[in-house]
């Protein structure tokens, strides 16, 4: 049987945006998917904000990578014949008078230019900021490429799954602290969000105070997210639940219902950037993960770096290379 030189493990985000981008390129790849059961692509709301935290930073890499984002993403939507990409102003009122003053002191000396439409007694908008509707796009990928015959549904046996392949990249997210990466120093963290029926809303603004509120179909909601370091379980809670039924009911001035409550775990390096490269132990395995809360930006450009690594041997950019976190090069500590 003839078997594609690279297997993708794992149908997250980092997993689907990996795979079209190899597919785009011309790679011939496969890919293996046990589920999203735990996955934080199930907790991913899919923002893209370009100024984030009470520091007021503008996004890691926002203004080079956007437009490349952006493309991807609305390539995607055209060939998979859901809506995925939207342009959307994140609404952020203050939580403290000191914050409102920052953010204006950094208005004044122009570093956050362009991304701060307004300023009031009340709130700051942030524009231009985006959503990529990550559910439909796992949902359209996974539909497609199950009936090409490219994606199998199953548990991974990572011992064996380098005999076929001459590549295989672990797309596992969270898991992926279990499987040949485990020896790397990875955080976990626990997050949930709440699906709520929230009508009438301005689909156009994502609200934001302390956690966001974004607007979805059919006059539903979601609100997030929660943020747990260290903690590695999967049940939800009813203290997530009310904090952020809460926080959402604030935002808005409605009483709102929950409809759906979910949770996922996020894993990340110590530095807090994503993670790319291959193993330093064994040549024939690779990873993409560490994603964070920015991940629908930073996936089509590492995507992008295993493309031209796999055909022109290029580098991984040094700051997202696995061989950070190792830099002696002897394997992982």
């Amino acid at each position: 049987m003839n078997h594609p030189g690279v297997l993708i493990v794992g149908q997250g985000l980092a997993g689907t945006v990996l795979g079209w981008t190899l597919e785009q390129a011309g790679i011939d790849w496969a890919m293996i998917d046990a589920g999203h059961a735990t996955a934080a692509s199930r907790v991913a709301a899919g923002i893209i904000n370009p100024v984030t935290g009470q520091r007021w930073v503008k996004t890691w890499r926002i203004e080079e990578l956007w437009p490349e984002t952006r493309s991807l993403y609305q390539g995607m939507e055209r060939a998979l014949g859901v809506p995925l990409w939207r342009e959307i102003k994140i609404r952020r009122y203050w939580r403290t008078d000191k914050e409102r003053r920052v953010l204006q002191a950094k208005c004044d000396r122009g570093v956050l230019a362009p991304y701060v439409e307004s300023v009031n007694t009340d709130h700051c908008v942030l524009a231009p900021a985006a959503q990529v509707d990550v559910p439909a796009m796992l949902g359209a990928a996974r539909q497609r490429w199950q009936a090409e015959g490219r994606l199998t549904v199953g548990q991974v046996a990572w011992g064996k799954l380098g005999q076929n392949h001459s590549l295989v990249i672990d797309c596992t997210g969270a898991a992926a602290r279990h499987g040949l990466f485990a020896a790397w120093p990875w955080a976990i963290s626990k997050g949930e969000v709440l699906r709520v029926h929230a009508p009438d809303l301005d689909p156009g603004i994502i609200l934001h105070r302390g956690h966001w509120l974004l607007p979805v179909a059919r006059g539903d909601a979601w609100v997030g997210a929660t943020h747990e370091p260290g903690v590695d379980d999967t049940a939800p809670t009813a203290v997530a639940r009310d904090a952020l039924l809460a926080s959402g009911q604030r935002l808005t001035g409605l009483n709102l219902a929950p409809t759906e409550h979910l949770v996922g775990l996020r894993l990340a390096a110590d530095d807090k950037r994503p993670v790319i490269g291959r193993h330093s132990g064994s040549s024939g395995y690779g990873i993409l993960a560490g994603l964070g809360s920015k991940g629908v930006l930073y996936a089509p450009w590492l995507a992008r770096q295993w493309a031209e690594h796999i055909l022109l041997g290029s580098a991984f950019d040094s700051t997202v290379d696995i061989l950070r976190l190792n830099p002696d090069n002897s394997g992982p500590r």
